[in-house]
């Protein structure tokens, strides 16, 4: 019978590794664990007829290490699982380049659960729409339905300014953008952490100034950005805003009036 030495050596000959002695005994040692190793299970070679499993035994060798059939195992389910990491960063990137639609989608279905409930919906309800599932198969492709969490909507639709939510339960809201969209360009069209630093710098400073909070219709009239527009249609639209102001941080509504929110008194305190 060939000596495992021998039968390494055979198998090795038809790869880059024919000519590497310490790889032809690092797999003999694979195939028969020295005694000193007991609890190794021999390393079946016809194991290697698996495209797999060959290029897990190669991988290994080339790192030095003894292609025992465990860590053989390891190293095929750390490439699938990498495999995977890839493939969901690639549908990310898929997922980001639709991120208006989605973010439209997203703030609709939130914006009318709040209508219908008085209150937000659970990630669930929102992922789960059919309206999400028709997205991602026009933006992304076929995904699971279990799988579309992986896509991180919700994440990339609330940095888009297209929803708002904090760690409350059913927090979930309608953002920025959503409510601004109907206004067009009678609006500021600066990026929701310009407008929340806008609103709470506003608030703040009036405080200051008249020792009370601004009132709504204050707000709305006289808020402008750098470029002169208005933050706020009106002070209905004010009043809308509200919601996604508070959730996110930069609000909060003593006596149901404007005041800086928790983000905002951190962001103010450290200028």
């Amino acid at each position: 019978m060939p000596s495992c030495d021998t039968i390494a050596a055979a198998w090795l000959a038809r790869t880059e590794l024919a000519a590497d002695r310490s790889a032809v005994a690092l797999l003999s040692r694979a195939i028969d664990p020295p005694e000193s190793a007991p609890e190794r299970d021999p390393l079946p070679i016809t194991a290697a007829a698996e495209p797999a499993t060959a290029a897990a035994i190669l991988e290994l060798l080339e790192h030095g290490e003894v292609p025992t059939l465990a860590a053989v195992r390891t190293h095929i389910a750390h490439r699938e699982l990498r495999g995977e990491a890839e493939r969901t960063a690639r549908l990310g990137e898929l997922a980001q380049c639709g991120i208006d639609d989605f973010g439209r989608i997203l703030a609709r279905l939130t914006h009318d659960h709040w209508i219908r409930h008085g209150t937000g919906p659970t990630r669930r309800d929102v992922l789960d729409a059919p309206a999400v599932h028709t997205a991602v198969r026009e933006h992304v492709g076929d995904v699971a339905p279990t799988a579309v969490r992986h896509l991180w909507l919700l994440e990339r639709a609330q940095r888009a300014g297209w929803i708002a939510y904090n760690t409350s339960p059913r927090s979930l809201c309608a953002g920025r953008r959503f409510h601004a969209a109907k206004y067009g360009q009678r609006v500021s069209l600066q990026p929701v952490e310009t407008i929340g630093t806008l609103v709470a710098r506003f608030a703040d400073d009036y405080r200051t100034r008249y020792d009370r909070s601004p009132r709504w219709n204050t707000l709305a009239h006289d808020l402008r950005d750098n470029r002169g527009r208005r933050v706020f249609f009106d002070t209905a639209d004010a009043h809308v805003q509200r919601l996604w102001l508070v959730t996110a941080g930069w609000l909060a509504t003593p006596n149901d009036l404007p005041a800086p929110g928790p983000l905002a008194r951190r962001l103010l305190a450290a200028r």
